[in-house]
């Protein structure tokens, strides 16, 4: 292996979190000031009705404890409602308040602007192969114990 591709894999750790918390900055520029995290979570919403708190952490990719805490801010913030479950008493259903789909459109208009961002440039078959190497890193460092 050359010198510049050994140089180019031992950079991949630094410019993957250079990468990652300038997109962060960039979906808290894009959401007047709104994390990440929230937006994510307003995406992850059904629109239309409301979304088991359970079904959440998996699609989010968050433990128990980090998805409590993002849904308790979100709620303060007046963009969310935590109710009961009917069908489980012991189970929270995610609502979303008029304010909170009004964020999810805006999280969802700026996601999209920002993924077109990330892509342009790139080909069909290139953008491919950075989805497969990102999916293999998720995949090489799985969660532990819900972490």
């Amino acid at each position: 292996m050359s010198n510049v591709a050994n140089n180019r894999r031992g950079r991949f750790i630094y410019l993957l979190n250079v990468a990652q918390r300038r997109v962060q900055a960039a979906v808290q520029d894009e959401g007047d000031g709104a994390t990440a995290a929230r937006a994510g979570l307003l995406m992850a919403l059904s629109p239309d009705m409301g979304t088991p708190m359970a079904q959440l952490g998996p699609i989010l990719d968050l433990g128990a404890p980090a998805l409590s805490g993002l849904i308790d801010r979100t709620s303060r913030a007046g963009l969310i409602e935590r109710c009961p479950d009917p069908a489980d008493g012991r189970a929270w259903i995610i609502l979303l308040t008029a304010e909170g789909a009004a964020a999810r459109a805006e999280a969802i208009r700026g996601a999209h602007a920002l993924n077109e961002r990330l892509c342009n440039g790139f080909d069909d078959a290139e953008l491919a192969i950075v989805a497969r190497w990102l999916e293999a890193v998720r995949d090489k460092f799985p969660k532990e114990n819900g972490k």
